[in-house]
């Protein structure tokens, strides 16, 4: 028995095919002032195209499997959302000045409805990890005020308060789920116009063309790959399944084994949320959240991201050391490829608007995607008329809606912890735990980063590790921009960490390795995003801030204690020869005492460094001579 009559079910694919068009043209109208509707009422109308693309799969997948109380549930869960944004749209000239302060029942109803909504369509697509954090602290503002005062307690909240609160800017509809509107969505689909008009491929190519050659080729293309188109489509999953369906065989073809090979991709797809000029959109969020300058973000971001890849480029090199593996023989020629070069204009103008002519985020983002547009017309294979263009706007949508749900999500969280002073509260019990000692303060801050993380997208990590932790490194006097970065990147690590990491899955996935396995060689493999952040949040030289010659200091010394941690982890040097214990135990010395921002400190991590050095570069050339000398006694006693 059909549940739709064919032409019923056309009929319903044309229209929610409409639904993403309609959202894309009004947004841009929306962005470009054509059509400048109220904030909240735009925001509102979001709610409802999120809520509709969201449940229609899950109503569909009901009614297709014959589980018509699933359908009717899904249904009645999404009628119940729509409801709330079509009262609110109504309501917002009454509430408007005095959200969370004034309310009525039907307020508080409705605000019920759409918070039952949001949690239900996260946990349908992302699993329980961010509905269980929002009732967390549903329930902490609710019961908070039974706790002590010096134990997380608070003067507490009526119901009416906290909902009313929540159903309104200053929570689901606050700064997160702005930026999601003015600034994610657009960078989300500008990826997927790169990957429709070939630019990711290019890239990818590109890549090989550069990287291929040299030893352990496959991962280094891995690593430039990844960390380019990672940064752009700011997801970290989505990345590891596209470029490491590639990458990940080649790598296990050259000799890397699986789990190594999944975790070179899960590590350097992670590693693009770092990676200006985009991060993943978090450069964005930060900038919105601290009220600084998009460029200032990004020229702190520079270095510390750097310092990331090129701690995975020593570990990938080392290992193709250690196990003698070879560069790929069959590459791209690097020629061939540039005659496509013309594919990167896309790139070109985004940095182009974003960095030199100061266009806003929002803006610069559309123009990139009309680049892409007018290139595809010079690619036969990808020229986009009105149907591919249609068809991926249709897609970049669809793909936007979980994001859009997570960070609608997320302003509850945000919400909460802004009304009770959570964070407040979490950073004084850190302090208190911890005294005035920043190393131990910046550990305990970047535990709770990956743990708040876990199972999340980036940027729903970062938003709850930020509300939460970035208070308890403020308070000891740590630069807002320096908190905000090390928070960010536990949060972003979050997805490479177990036991729960959505790219390592993925990269197992693909690999055909161990789960656990390939998500502790991810951890080891980007083992600079665990030390970087205590680089920068010591010693502010390394965001580029401070006189000329302590930035150089600081830079050398972090290269130096990234070079050290990275022998170390990998028991070999690039002369080939092996590590033994004590010496990894001193080059580990040796990397904690160079990243102390002290000069005699320096000194001593540099010297213990070299003495490492050269007793491996000593042991090498007596292994080296002692062969040639058996080498030229086999040979005499042959003649």
């Amino acid at each position: 028995m059909k549940v739709y009559s064919s032409r019923t079910e056309r009929v319903l694919d044309k229209c929610l095919q409409v639904i993403p068009l309609i959202f894309v043209i009004g947004l841009i109208s929306y962005m470009f002032g054509i059509i400048p509707p109220e904030a909240w009422h735009f925001e509102t109308f979001a709610v409802m195209i999120i809520l509709t693309l969201g449940y229609e799969g899950y109503i569909r997948k009901g009614l297709s499997e014959k589980k018509p109380v699933y359908s009717l549930i899904s249904f009645l869960i999404y009628l119940s959302g729509i409801a709330s944004c079509i009262y609110l749209f109504f309501e917002i000239p009454r509430l408007e000045w005095f959200y969370g302060s004034v309310w009525n029942n039907a307020d508080i109803i409705f605000g019920t409805l759409l918070i039952i909504a949001l949690l239900d369509l996260t946990r349908r697509k992302f699993g329980w990890p961010l509905p269980s954090i929002a009732a967390f602290f549903l329930l902490y503002s609710l019961f908070g005020h039974y706790l002590p005062s010096g134990y997380f307690g608070h003067s507490g909240f009526s119901y009416g308060r906290i909902i009313s609160f929540l159903y309104s800017p200053a929570g689901i509809f606050g700064i997160v789920f702005k930026t999601f509107i003015s600034i994610i969505f657009i960078f989300m689909l500008f990826g997927t116009f790169l990957q429709k008009t070939g630019v990711g491929q290019f890239l990818v190519d590109l890549s090989f063309a550069i990287a291929g050659k040299f030893r352990g080729g496959p991962a280094k293309v891995a690593v430039v790959a990844s960390a380019v188109l990672g940064s752009i489509n700011g997801n970290s999953v989505a990345n590891v399944a596209t470029t490491g369906a590639i990458t990940i065989p080649l790598m296990k073809r050259t000799g890397y084994k699986p789990a190594f090979a999944g975790g070179v991709e899960a590590a350097a797809s992670t590693g693009g949320q770092i990676l200006p000029p985009i991060m993943g959109a978090g450069a964005f969020i930060m900038a919105e959240f601290l009220s600084i300058d998009y460029q200032t973000v990004v020229v702190a971001a520079i270095v510390p991201a750097l310092l990331y890849f090129i701690a995975i480029f020593l570990i990938v090199d080392l290992e193709a050391v250690k196990n003698d593996l070879k560069g790929l023989t069959e590459i791209p020629k690097l020629t061939k490829v540039l005659k496509h070069s013309y594919l990167g204009l896309p790139i070109v103008v985004l940095i182009y608007s974003l960095l030199i002519a100061n266009f806003s985020v929002a803006r610069s983002g559309v123009y990139a995607i009309l680049a892409c547009i007018i290139i595809s017309w010079f690619t036969k294979d990808h020229r986009m008329g009105i149907k591919r263009i249609s068809e991926s706007t249709i897609k970049g949508t669809n793909d936007a809606i979980g994001i859009g749900v997570l960070c609608a999500t997320a302003g509850i969280v945000i919400g909460t912890v802004s009304m009770t002073g959570f964070g407040n509260q979490f950073s004084s019990a850190v302090v208190n735990l911890a005294g005035d000692n920043l190393f131990l303060v910046a550990i305990l801050t970047a535990v709770m980063a990956i743990i708040l993380g876990m199972g999340l997208p980036t940027t729903a990590a970062y938003i709850i590790s930020m509300a939460v932790a970035v208070p308890a490194l403020t308070t000891l006097d740590i630069p807002p921009l320096s908190a905000h970065l090390f928070v960010f990147y536990f949060a972003v690590v979050s997805a490479i960490t177990p036991p729960i990491g959505a790219a390592f899955y993925t990269a197992a996935s693909i690999a055909k390795a161990g789960t656990m396995e390939t998500g502790f060689q991810a951890v080891r493999i980007g083992i600079g995003a665990f030390t970087v952040p205590f680089f920068f949040i010591i010693s502010p030289a390394l965001l580029l801030d401070g006189p000329v010659g302590q930035i150089i200091l600081g830079l050398s010394t972090a290269i130096l204690g990234i070079i050290a941690v990275a022998m170390a982890f990998q028991g070999v040097t690039f002369f080939g020869n092996k590590i033994y214990l004590w010496q990894s135990l001193l080059l580990l010395i040796s990397f904690v005492l160079l990243i102390y921002p002290s000069q005699s400190t320096d000194i001593y991590g540099a010297i213990l460094f070299f003495i490492v050095f050269l007793i491996g570069f000593i042991i090498l050339r007596n292994r080296t001579r002692n062969k040639e000398d058996d080498e030229s006694l086999n040979q005499s006693k042959a003649r």
